[in-house]
């Protein structure tokens, strides 16, 4: 007995460690973070997972309120849906033991924890649910762990603890399904629901597939009169765990509701996505690359020896034909999914993905695996049918006859990998009939997992070199430097304000940096921010928005009170030129108008002095507007007008005195204008010459064919920098005078012709925005006492026309006080809270409280007080039952 636990324990062991291993001398290899300069920032863990896990740092240990709501995550919003989807590994915990500048060490060392953690539970499941304790469960559990879906996500790591619930969730599901305890498949889902929804809603997704066709095919393991037991078992064990979940998922599905619902676009349509054969590709090591993040088939690489036991387990006569067809059937269902747009559509929550494509082939991988392994037992004891084995192999060769013979149309796959995987086939071939011939042989089932992990550790290695990385200093020197210049600012203003860069390494600098800012990348943006941004002339995506692009008067409006600014080094012909530490995002010439506080040979750190405070007071007149302008400088001109009437028109048009062309055929206007070279190989472009104001800003607005590189433009020899791409029309800030003269515009082009859109200039007088300015703060609302989620304050309202206005983002989460009376925020601009006022000295409290916290708070402690009922209910069987044997036995001995 001893013996077995012995060996158990080592089994269990070398599931967590050769996975480990394995991944850890690629890091070695790779130079990774703690192991080099190099690091596994790469796509989305590089631009904007690092910036959350800052933030996630500095909430749990600085700023608690953070985890509800935050002002840098745009210009405000709810938290909890970015938790959860983002930070709710219980490993991130790990990242609370170290300082900020090792966080890209941090997230390598938890990416390997993770790898060896889903070897673990998978060699777990096997163990506890075949009963089978051997060297090829290592086998088995490195291929899941290291599958296709894990290296290709490897850098979305906020995925990866499926894969090590999911083993611990089907064992639980297994249990419950011999009609067995639940407790265990109820705890590990409501784990998986917490760390993550959406892949706790594939995998509920899977076990639902599972019990229905597994319900049709009669292939429930328990007698038949008992499905309908075990059905209500199952259904019941699900909602209690919906129900502990529930202070989690219900918030964070009004924040879906806010936000990505709405960018859903007619994407339901009756199609196959692409040829089904084209997945066999995916089943040779090295399937992974740049070009299939974001639109390639699904990655279902699990080995050789998994590919040829799954396809043998359905000719395997001794299996229930029933089970066999059950099996078939999921397996044609996940396929169907994996290829018709419908089905793809309904695992992706309705939504299919942004890159990352068929995110749920992990539940397909695992599915063969497990199936795999069964075919595997069932080898070890009755051995071959030779024929049927015959059979299988000959399907596997003609799919591998398939990708040969059509090699050139799987791009991804070099000839190499071909020849690897078809060597692999043979060997595992092999193998698989010496262990049907020998059995329970020790040697045969350390080949067996020696085959498996290394052809695994090939596909890793053939797979992530396909990728190239982000230095760790690439974030740490960067965030190192932006926190210096914020704290500073800090240090010195302890009021609220938010802060704007002319530069930026990703669109969450200010979770990197900790500070108040303008810009997000993030799947839970909320519609009403992008929209607004685009309305403003701001570049903005369905999951990003960038506040590249400010006015003056948008720079006052939403509380830029301070800008920190690129500054230009000296150009030095004796160095080579290097990649630039502060990345520029745009030219800002209007901070000549601002005061500047501080600078160093990299930043400069300028203060405005037209930025609002966060609340003001407008006429309520200007809170309601439907009409929404097409042009971004007519809108501010409208949006000025309406919270102050006083200022008439804003912005004016500004005009060019005359245009010089180059190798451009002339033009009789600017706006829409097609620039067509004369001669196609020379340098082409025409140069405006604006004559400017004193004291004056001027801006160019620019359609979206300068996102597409078609033009190019500078200002004054200087090159107007500008983020791409953006859905609408931008604003460009091209001079702010401070004494009258000319400026030079000169607009390349790059194509043989291209349009002028939505081109125009116009300018402004910093006089207007000072009266602005000055009207706005005329009656500001005093904070006087603020974090996160609430604040608190003054304001002397002095007639009733008048609302306090804020540029807080609205949401129903938003709740107000005035004179500790509850009162109902409402929205203006189809963006921003306001509160209804009366005339009077009055103290406001605004508090954020997330929509639908409170009724998930009181479902999950139902759950609990059921759990408490159950638990009592059935000690109470247990005692009836105890004494009844009790009195049973007295009786039989008188």
């Amino acid at each position: 007995m001893k013996v077995k636990k012995t060996k158990r324990f080592i089994i269990y062991a070398m599931c967590f460690l050769v996975p480990l291993a394995i991944a850890t001398c690629y890091f070695i290899y790779r130079r990774f973070a703690p192991f080099g300069n190099s690091s596994i920032m790469t796509v989305d863990m590089g631009q904007q997972y690092i910036d959350f896990f800052a933030h996630y740092r500095d909430t749990l240990l600085h700023n608690p309120s953070g985890f509800i709501y935050s002002f840098a995550n745009a210009l405000g919003g709810g938290m909890i849906g970015t938790w959860s989807y983002y930070l709710m590994s219980p490993l991130n915990l790990l990242i609370l033991l170290f300082p900020l500048s090792k966080l890209p060490s941090v997230i390598a060392i938890i990416t390997l924890l993770k790898y060896a953690l889903s070897g673990l539970s998978f060699g777990y499941f096997l163990i506890q649910s075949k009963k089978y304790v051997s060297w090829s469960v290592v086998g088995f559990s490195t291929a899941y762990a290291l599958m296709g879906w894990m290296i290709a996500n490897q850098f979305n790591t906020l995925w990866i603890d499926a894969a090590i619930i999911l083993p611990i969730i089907f064992l639980g599901f297994q249990r419950l399904l011999h009609d067995k305890s639940s407790v265990l498949y109820v705890v590990a889902l409501t784990v998986m629901f917490i760390i993550n929804y959406y892949m706790g809603w594939m995998i509920a997704l899977f076990l639902t597939a599972y019990m229905v066709i597994y319900g049709i095919a009669k292939a429930y393991p328990v007698d038949t009169s008992q499905y309908l037991h075990i059905i209500i078992k199952w259904i019941k064990a699900s909602v209690l765990s919906a129900m502990l979940t529930a202070w989690l998922l219900i918030p964070t599905f009004f924040s879906l509701l806010a936000g990505k619902t709405h960018y859903t676009r007619n994407q339901f349509q009756i199609r196959f996505e692409y040829n089904p054969l084209d997945m066999l590709g995916k089943f040779f090591n090295g399937s992974v690359d740049f070009k299939q993040l974001p639109s390639g088939t699904a990655n279902i690489f699990v080995g050789s020896i998994v590919v040829i036991l799954f396809v043998y387990y359905f000719f395997i006569s001794s299996i229930k034909k029933n089970v066999r067809f059950a099996n078939l059937g999921l397996t044609a269902f996940m396929i169907l999914s994996m290829v018709f747009q419908p089905l793809d559509l309904l695992w992706h929550g309705w939504q299919l993905p942004v890159w990352y494509t068929f995110r749920f082939s992990y539940l397909f991988s695992f599915l063969m695996i497990v199936t795999a392994f069964s075919a595997f037992l069932h080898i070890l004891k009755e051995g071959l049918d030779s024929k049927r084995f015959s059979i299988a192999m000959g399907l596997i060769v003609l799919g591998v006859a398939y990708v040969g013979i059509f090699k050139k149309h799987f791009e991804y796959l070099h000839s190499d990998n071909f020849i690897w995987g078809c060597v692999f086939l043979v060997i595992s071939a092999g193998v698989i009939i010496a262990c049907a011939i020998y059995k329970q042989s020790l040697l045969l089932a350390v080949a067996v997992f020696v085959v498996m992990a290394g052809e695994a550790g090939l596909n890793m290695v053939t797979s992530l070199n396909n990728l190239d990385y982000l230095k760790s200093t690439d974030f740490t020197t960067y965030t190192k430097m932006l926190r210096k210049e914020v704290n500073q600012v800090k240090q010195k203003d302890k009021s609220f304000y938010r802060i704007g860069t002319t530069f930026a390494r990703t669109k969450n600098d200010a979770f990197a940096a900790d500070f108040n800012g303008g810009s997000i990348f993030s799947s839970t943006l909320e519609a009403n921010t992008s929209q607004f941004f685009k309305h403003i002339g701001q570049p903005n995506g369905d999951s990003f928005v960038l506040y590249s692009n400010g006015t003056m008067f948008t720079d006052s409006l939403l509380g830029m009170k301070y800008y920190m600014n690129q500054q230009i080094p000296e150009n030095n012909p004796n160095k080579k030129q290097q990649k630039e530490p502060v990345p520029a995002l745009t030219r800002k010439p209007d901070l000549t108008s601002y005061e500047l506080l501080s600078q160093d040979k990299l930043i400069g750190t300028y203060k405005n002095p037209y930025a609002l405070p966060l609340g003001f007071l407008a006429p309520k007149s200007g809170m309601n507007n439907n009409k929404i302008a097409s042009d971004p400088i007519e809108y501010q001109n409208e949006l000025a007008n309406r919270l102050d009437p006083n200022i008439k028109s804003l912005y004016q048009p500004a005009n060019y005195s005359h245009i010089r062309y180059n190798n451009i055929y002339k033009i009789s206007k600017l706006n829409n204008a097609i620039l067509k070279k004369k001669n196609m190989m020379e340098l082409s472009y025409i140069i405006l010459t604006v004559p400017v104001q004193a004291n004056t800003s001027y801006y160019m607005t620019l359609g979206t064919n300068f996102n597409k590189g078609q033009i190019s433009i500078s200002v004054d020899g200087q090159n107007q920098t500008q983020f791409t791409p953006s859905e609408r029309t931008i604003i460009a800030n091209i001079g702010n005078e401070q004494v009258a003269g000319n400026i030079n515009i000169q607009i390349f082009v790059n194509a043989s012709s291209t349009m002028l859109r939505d081109v125009r200039l116009y300018k402004v007088h910093n006089s207007k925005i000072a009266q602005f300015s000055n009207d706005m703060k005329a009656n500001p609302f005093k904070i006087n006492k603020w974090n996160e989620r609430s604040m608190s304050g003054t304001v002397n309202v002095k007639s009733n026309n008048q609302a306090l206005t804020t540029t807080i983002p609205y949401s129903k989460g938003w709740h107000a006080t005035v004179d500790g009376k509850a009162v109902t925020p409402k929205m203006w601009e189809n963006m921003f809270l306001y509160v209804p006022m009366t005339k009077g000295h009055h103290t406001v409290k605004l508090s954020f409280w997330p929509e639908g916290l409170t009724a998930g708070l009181i479902i999950g402690l139902i759950g609990w007080v059921f759990i408490g009922f159950e638990f009592y209910r059935n000690r109470s069987k247990k005692k009836k039952a105890l004494t009844h044997s009790e009195v049973t036995e007295a009786q039989d001995q008188d």
